[in-house]
């Protein structure tokens, strides 16, 4: 019997413990990251194009582009030439966002026609990002 009392005794005090934090009340610290703030239309459309990364070399991208402007931020470093085209999805041009040799940066304006996916064509040997204002 004592045996037993011995190894229960362990057993109570851990099961105490769990009951014990769970009734009693903590402080507030929980932060709900994934609480749904309202926001202006203009400020969602303007979210959802931000490219943050430096890319190198050629690259094709789709992208989905909402009509209306869009103000495109472009970045090129290198010697070489770079040529930064925006593509219709059948793959035909619909605007040369910049051209040029050696480093640039500069923006480019444009009224995008119609919501749907564009395709970014980028043919350079350097580092370029375009970035959607």
């Amino acid at each position: 019997m004592k045996n037993l009392i011995k190894s229960a005794f362990p057993v109570l005090i851990i099961i105490v413990l769990v009951l014990s934090g769970c009734g009693s009340k903590k402080k507030d610290t929980f932060v709900d990251n994934y609480k749904v703030q309202p926001k202006d239309t203009a400020d969602i459309n303007k979210d959802q194009y931000r490219i943050a990364e430096i890319f190198e070399g050629d690259k094709n991208q789709m992208h989905d582009l909402i009509k209306g402007p869009a103000t495109f931020d472009i970045m090129h470093q290198g010697t070489g030439t770079f040529k930064i085209s925006l593509l219709k999805n059948d793959g035909t041009l619909f605007a040369v966002l910049a051209e040029g040799t050696g480093d640039f940066k500069g923006k480019k304006e444009l009224d995008i026609p119609e919501t749907t996916a564009y395709i970014l064509d980028v043919k350079t040997t350097g580092k370029w990002s375009v970035y959607r204002e």
